[in-house]
């Protein structure tokens, strides 16, 4: 219900427990001409070009603006938080930048859909072949042999074996084998991110959790928790609310010893695990990784990685912290 007597703005009452600051800058971007000078100087921006500013007179012909006082006023506004006014001109800050880029990012460059596609890969649970599909800013691998990793009362589409938030304009690549691989690896490296503590979308830091189904059902997709792994890790920001979840062992794919462990019986999920082929391996090779919980209380998890006869077994912690490691 909506106080009379309040003085604050509905933006105001949003807020929360963001600071002043915060609402300052939604406020600026409160208006059409300024979310077109940041769109402007996104379009003139030319990476690596040296000289990317644009002057105050280039800067009104591209937004096409009647006044030029008004505009300087718009332009002022921005100057505290999304634009920088330099001797050659006006350019994004950083924070300028990454409005425009969510924008860009959240709706590509043209629409993006994708309808259920095949790609050429296997389900590592039943063999049967699997297909992708676009829905609600995520990617979805899914098999219709097997019914997927989640429970029928998932928000993930049915038969779902992995899903990760994927902006729509990494469907601009030709084939669904590359949109698949990019996913895949883009969700790495964001795990990875969030187990060292650090949000891979605002920097802030992360806490981690880990959640254990203590009623687990080991054959197939558990009742009691909706999902085929007993363990699930967590991670929240504690600035921007940025999150994620999965199995310990998949997101452990990336630590140093583990990469070591695969890399030295000649398999590199480094830098190379970009293409659709190494992406394929490193997933059957993650589908040998096994999950033990040692103790719920504290949470301790011992995952093992097999690979061409050989083992790595590490104990992890509720923040995924590799306490020790077998080999």
């Amino acid at each position: 219900m909506v106080d009379a007597n309040s003085t604050e703005s509905p933006l105001e009452a949003a807020a929360g427990t963001a600071g002043p600051h915060v609402i300052d800058a939604f406020k600026v971007l409160s208006d059409e001409t300024r979310l077109a000078i940041l769109l402007a100087l996104w379009d003139g921006y030319e990476p690596f070009a040296g000289d990317d500013a644009l002057s105050f007179s280039e800067l009104l012909d591209r937004v096409d603006y009647d006044t030029s006082g008004n505009f300087s006023y718009h332009l002022q506004k921005l100057e505290d938080h999304f634009v920088e006014s330099t001797p050659e001109g006006y350019r994004l800050k950083q924070a300028g930048h990454k409005i425009v880029r969510a924008v860009i990012a959240g709706r590509g460059l043209t629409d993006a859909t994708l309808e259920p596609t095949e790609i050429d890969a296997d389900c590592t649970i039943c063999g049967e072949p699997l297909a992708i599909a676009y829905e609600d800013e995520h990617l979805y691998t899914i098999c219709s042999g097997c019914g997927g990793k989640f429970g029928a009362d998932s928000e993930k589409l049915p038969g779902t074996v992995m899903g990760f938030a994927f902006d729509p304009a990494g469907l601009a690549r030709p084939t669904a084998e590359e949109i698949f691989a990019a996913s895949v690896f883009r969700a790495m490296q964001k795990f990875t991110m969030q187990m060292g503590g650090l949000c891979p979308d605002c920097s802030g830091p992360v806490d981690s959790s880990m959640n254990i189904c203590e009623e687990h059902s080991p054959n197939g997709i558990c009742s009691n928790c909706g999902r085929r792994d007993q363990v699930q890790a967590r991670w929240v920001c504690t600035v921007c609310k940025n999150s994620g979840h999965g199995p310990p062992g998949g997101n452990l794919v990336l630590h140093p010893r583990v990469v070591a462990f695969y890399a030295d019986r000649g398999l590199d999920i480094g830098y190379d695990a970009t293409d659709f082929e190494t992406i394929v391996e490193v997933l059957e090779a993650m589908s040998n990784h096994d999950q033990e919980v040692v103790s719920a209380e504290p949470p301790r998890v011992r995952v093992t990685v097999r690979y061409r006869g050989d083992e790595l077994r590490l104990l992890i912690d509720e923040s995924m912290n590799v306490i020790t490691v077998e080999d």
